[in-house]
């Protein structure tokens, strides 16, 4: 399955040379004129398939001229650009602002071809992020744009589009009705990129549908193709190879399967394809683990898990941000009803004010004060409609996080599931014997492992969030639940070798919420003994000061760096592995800040990379919650 964004060129010589010769244009054109935001723009886009860096660079000084010289064409097209390298960056939702204002001036300029592009692309964001109904949406409208303009590439791309989200639906014949209407155009009209996506795209089809002959078929005109053809994309030829490594492998032609994977991994390398090569890892794994070779099988696996969990982890913290805007927005619905019945009480009290105008005609002083009463009411309206507004378009775009987020939470959860699986069925075809598992098995327990605590903080969090926690404080000894955290984690210390020292004082007494504080320090003490290396030391200690009680969870591990510190406690932050590799959740550290919060108490810490990192909590002492005690005389 290949699915292409329309605008986007082929990176090849020859694009290097017409990138070379648009770089000297511009050096020659420093007049700041709507020619130069022409030739910006062109730059911008060139650079999709290979750095977003220069295509953002270009793009937000085309958008700058163009904002200056009001000039609209110029600006809709940066405002696209822009999109496409946020798209490319792990579907970015930040790629739908921009698109959308793309939208709205082509739309406004009658440019219905540069209109179909941009519904494109936001198809393909929806595709990105499995919502195969809403691209199937978009393809279908891009197309309806475009049909009238005559440009046979644009068109020859939407119909393999169209034919990607019937395919990703599992509408089979649909999705080849339109991949073979998308190769008859492009042989038509000779375009060779249009030829190689469709056969690339019926391939895929037809060896989901295991049609291996037919699929081999269509992969050999591809490499056809490419033997007489200078102007390639390495794309192609990395998903030709990994498709063709898929038929011989459900054909049980396991060598000639490992040379097309690897094939493909080296030219997904060279360009850094990060799916292929997660895709490549993990059928190698396989291929080692039916040969015997369990040392390969192992590595493969271990590449595997690190890319594909990256390919999740870099945009995790971006969907948990959007999920907390989903759910602040969710609280202000009903405020947002509110507002709605207002503004139809304010319409109808402005409608009354008008036929009153003409009623109190008979006195200019009643006029006068009808009319700014009238301009109060007015100014009301508008404030309220632009709230409305402004909530209706946040509530909208939170779809797309819904479905976005619970891709995230369904890659974590599944994937031990899958692993698992996967060995359950060489074992039982009788492919690994015990020694063999327990080579892989560590790698699985771990996995496993992390997916626990990813889901005991995504039900502590999804609970706050939807329902509130019942704050009940209550008296308790401090020293004891710290204590009994630790032994909850013995296996783990004790596997690193750690040392955990408890120095917090007997009877030590809190008043707040005993089991938010225990998830609290359990977070902490986990995240200690996760970033501190084999026979560090992890210390628990408290003290009071002023009014407050404070604690302190320190470890002489791997710190924290500097540029990472000021957003520890938020969703922005990323997570890194541990000095074993274990990995975090990435929101552990956010429901401990809402706790602590939620005690009327304050948590922050101090890190130096490579010497350790302390946390602290402070909580107030509230005497007179204390239980009293009897006074005896002596």
């Amino acid at each position: 399955m290949l699915i292409l964004i329309i605008s986007s060129t082929p990176y090849s010589k020859a694009q290097q040379r017409e990138l070379d010769s648009l770089e000297s244009v511009l050096r020659k054109h420093p007049k700041k004129d709507t020619g130069r935001v022409d030739i910006l723009n062109q730059l911008s886009l060139m650079y999709y398939d290979t750095k977003s860096s220069r295509l953002k660079i270009y793009g937000n000084e085309a958008l700058s001229l163009s904002l200056r010289l009001n000039y609209k064409p110029g600006q809709a097209m940066a405002y696209k650009n822009l999109g496409l390298g946020y798209l490319a960056a792990n579907a970015n939702p930040v790629a739908l602002d921009y698109f959308s204002k793309a939208l709205n001036i082509f739309t406004a300029l009658h440019d219905n071809l540069n209109t179909a592009r941009v519904l494109n692309n936001i198809g393909y964001f929806y595709g990105l992020i499995k919502d195969y109904d809403q691209e199937l949406n978009y393809m279908l409208k891009a197309y309806n744009q475009a049909k009238g303009s005559g440009n046979a590439a644009v068109l020859t791309v939407l119909l393999g589009n169209i034919g990607n989200a019937y395919e990703m639906g599992n509408r089979f014949e649909k999705a080849r009705q339109y991949y073979i209407q998308s190769l008859n155009l492009a042989q038509q009209k000779q375009i060779t990129g249009g030829v190689v996506a469709a056969y690339s795209n019926l391939a895929s089809v037809s060896l989901k549908e295991k049609k291996y002959a037919e699929a081999m078929q269509y992969c050999d005109k591809v490499l056809l193709l490419k033997s007489v053809s200078d102007n390639f994309k390495p794309r192609d030829l990395a998903n030709i190879y990994t498709i063709k490594g898929k038929i011989h492998y459900n054909l049980k032609e396991y060598d000639k399967a490992r040379q097309m994977f690897t094939e493909s991994s080296a030219i997904a390398g060279f360009i850094g394809n990060a799916e292929y090569l997660s895709q490549n890892y993990y059928s190698l794994y396989l291929l080692d683990s039916i040969k015997g070779d369990f040392r390969g099988a192992l590595k493969n696996y271990s590449q595997y898990v690190k890319l594909d969990d990256s390919l999740v982890d870099v945009n995790k913290n971006i969907l948990a941000s959007l999920y907390q805007v989903k759910f602040d927005s969710e609280k202000r619905i009903a405020e947002n009803s509110r507002l709605k019945i207002e503004q139809e009480k304010n319409t109808t009290i402005i409608g009354q004010q008008h036929t009153s105008q003409i009623v109190l005609i008979v006195g200019f002083l009643i006029i006068l004060i009808g009319a700014v009463y009238l301009f109060r009411i007015n100014n009301q309206v508008k404030a309220k409609s632009q709230i409305i507004e402004e909530q209706n378009q946040i509530l909208e775009n939170n779809n797309m996080v819904k479905d976005k987020l619970f891709s995230v939470i369904s890659h974590d959860l599944r994937s031990p599931i899958t692993q698992v699986i996967g060995l359950l069925d060489l074992w039982e075809a009788g492919e690994m014997n015990q020694a063999e598992m327990a080579v892989v098995t560590p790698a699985v327990k771990s996995s496993i492992r992390h997916t626990l605590e990813l889901l005991d903080n995504l039900l502590i969090w999804s609970k706050n969030q939807l329902q509130g926690f019942n704050f009940n404080p209550l008296v308790f000894d401090l020293r004891y639940l710290a204590t009994e955290n630790i032994k909850g984690l013995q296996s783990l210390i004790q596997k690193k070798q750690l040392v955990v020292k408890n120095d917090i004082r007997l009877d030590t007494l809190v008043y707040a919420d005993m089991e938010m504080i225990k998830i609290v320090l359990r977070n902490l003490i986990s995240n200690a003994i996760k970033f501190t290396p084999d026979k560090g030391i992890i210390r628990i200690s408290s003290y009071t000061k002023n009014s407050e009680i404070i604690i302190c969870v320190e470890d002489n591990g791997i710190g924290i760096k500097s540029g990472d510190q000021d957003k520890i406690f938020s969703f922005t932050s990323h997570t890194t592995l541990g000095t074993a590799n274990e990995k975090g959740t990435g929101i552990g550290l956010k429901i401990c800040r809402d706790f602590i919060e939620l005690n009327n108490g304050h948590i922050w810490m101090h890190s130096e990379e490579d010497k350790g990192s302390k946390f602290y909590i402070s909580l107030p002492l509230n005497i007179a919650a204390m239980p009293k005690t009897t006074a005896v005389a002596v």
